[in-house]
């Protein structure tokens, strides 16, 4: 295995809770990653702002989620055995006035102290003015905060905790790029302001001290034993008309479908 990672970006990622940019494919394979997605627009008839658990049921999200170079850099941090317990595709349309309030990925998990690396990867780019993540460096070391209940207009979340947004940075990434951040971080995202979709392409990776989750994971590396979790069997196929349903009654199951 060799990783992209260097000493000095896994001391940063340990000391400001995340790292970033990491160039993991070309701005042509993002491109393609992109007309996955937008194909699931199509099929769905309607535009998409969030799609969970897609690496499941599409080839082009499985293949993104197993990516390589993405494992070789999240094995550099997690070790040996990595899986892929979740994926998230966020996208914010031109002119979108969605945000993303402060949170921490813990509050999905509620597993604080099992090991867990998020791979942000952008599939457009992603800048200030189309609203990137944000994060306040250091934050991870102070633990999880308390969240409060933030069902306001335009949150995609609807949860929120408080921040000091002078502390902020925005974590701006080219299209084929990804950032890496920790479940504690403090992060969140403003409104898209820009002409083009921010697409990000959010992968949670964890290793088999993960407790049992009510999703099945992925073995992306490794051998360690995790009877305690549901495994995905199969690889999806490249039809995506295939898959559509499947995928659709899957997260709507699991309150997952927006």
């Amino acid at each position: 295995m060799t990783s992209i990672l260097s000493r000095d970006q896994i001391g940063r990622y340990e000391r400001d809770g995340f790292v970033h940019p990491i160039r993991i494919m070309s701005t042509d394979e993002a491109r393609q990653v992109r007309a996955g997605f937008e194909e699931l627009e199509t099929l769905i008839g309607r535009r998409v702002e969030y799609a969970a658990m897609t690496h499941l049921f599409f080839r082009w999200a499985f293949d993104l989620s197993t990516q390589p170079v993405i494992l070789n850099a999240v094995q550099a941090i997690l070790g040996s055995d990595v899986l892929v317990q979740a994926t998230l595709i966020l996208c914010k349309h031109a002119h979108d006035p969605s945000f993303v309030s402060w949170h921490q990925d813990y509050k999905y998990t509620s597993q604080e102290s099992a090991p867990t690396v998020s791979a942000w990867v952008a599939i457009s780019d992603s800048t200030h003015q189309s609203g990137c993540m944000r994060a306040i460096p250091g934050s991870h070391r102070d633990g999880s905060r308390p969240h409060k209940d933030l069902a306001i207009e335009n949150n995609i979340l609807t949860y929120s905790l408080d921040a000091d947004d002078s502390r902020a940075m925005d974590i701006e990434l080219k299209a084929g790029e990804m950032s890496l951040h920790q479940a504690n971080i403090v992060h969140g995202s403003l409104a898209n302001h820009s002409d083009d979709k921010r697409i990000g392409f959010i992968i949670r990776f964890v290793t088999p001290q993960f407790q049992k989750t009510i999703n099945p994971v992925v073995r992306a590396r490794g051998r360690d034993a995790c009877g305690h979790l549901t495994v995905w069997p199969n690889s999806p196929t490249d039809d995506m008309k295939q898959t559509l349903d499947a995928w659709q009654e899957f997260v709507r199951a699991r309150n997952l479908l927006r």
